[in-house]
């Protein structure tokens, strides 16, 4: 066999010496590291660096940003870290159009509210004034508004609130597919004897329905008003069996009756 190659001591000491010095030196750096860091995270906290310098709100589109940042209770100058998000988060779900929200932080001194909105399903009509109507039923009494802005159906002759009421909340049971059709909702009095409602579709149609079990009486409108001449004068009725009551029919019959 061989003879095996034999490197000196001599030979190994500077190799050994030099690893040793750059494992110190690298224990020497992150020590240093440590140190600087801890260094800059006891400056951060201590001082006006970690104080809250901005307030960010997204997705209000009908609540004004002012009144959530008021409700959260976060305000300029707080330090980043002493606030409590999940109390902030519960004051903001008090009001009475956030369905849910998220706060977080983003440093070195920006809080970021995120929200979402309950869907306006409808507008109750008050003397020129609209009462705006939540998808979870809520009537927003407190702000009415000039204008309407979303494509929501207007209710005509609610005066009676526990029939608006009743109402809302079967109309928030409808799919976007129903309820983007509506153009306009009447309760006369003769109709709410009857617990009836008279509505005007988008498509022209105009529908005579109940408001017990008004979502379960029109989820089957669109197909039933694919067979409906929209130009035909008439009323569909939407109740447990949908017909339609042609109003020419009705003239014929006052005519041969004269």
């Amino acid at each position: 066999m061989p003879d095996k190659k034999v490197i000196p001591l001599d030979d190994r000491i500077p190799a050994l010496q030099s690893q040793r010095k750059k494992r110190a030196n690298r224990r020497l750096i992150f020590y240093l590291t440590f140190f600087f860091l801890l260094i800059l995270f006891v400056v951060y906290f201590q001082s006006p660096l970690s104080h809250i310098r901005h307030i960010t709100v997204e997705g209000a589109e009908h609540v004004d940003e002012r009144w959530i940042v008021d409700e959260s209770g976060i305000k300029i100058g707080n330090s980043m870290w002493n606030i409590d998000k999940e109390e902030a988060m519960t004051n903001i779900h008090q009001l009475e159009e956030v369905a849910d929200v998220h706060i977080e932080r983003s440093l070195p001194s920006t809080i970021h509210i995120t929200i979402t909105e309950h869907e306006r399903i409808a507008y109750v009509d008050k003397n020129g004034r609209y009462i705006p109507v939540l998808e979870n039923g809520t009537i927003l009494t407190e702000q009415s508004v000039s204008h309407i802005d979303a494509e929501a159906p207007i209710l005509h002759g609610f005066s009676d609130e526990t029939l608006l009421r009743t109402f809302t909340e079967e109309l928030s049971k409808l799919g976007d597919g129903v309820a983007n059709r509506i153009s306009e909702v009447h309760l006369t009095e003769q109709l709410a004897k009857n617990g009836e409602v008279h509505l005007y579709m988008t498509d022209g149609i105009e529908v005579i329905s109940t408001i017990a079990s008004f979502s379960e009486h029109m989820a089957t409108y669109p197909g039933v008003a694919q067979e409906i001449d929209p130009n035909e004068p008439g009323v569909l009725h939407m109740k447990m069996s949908p017909y339609f009551e042609s109003f020419e029919v009705e003239s014929e019959d006052e005519e041969q009756m004269e």
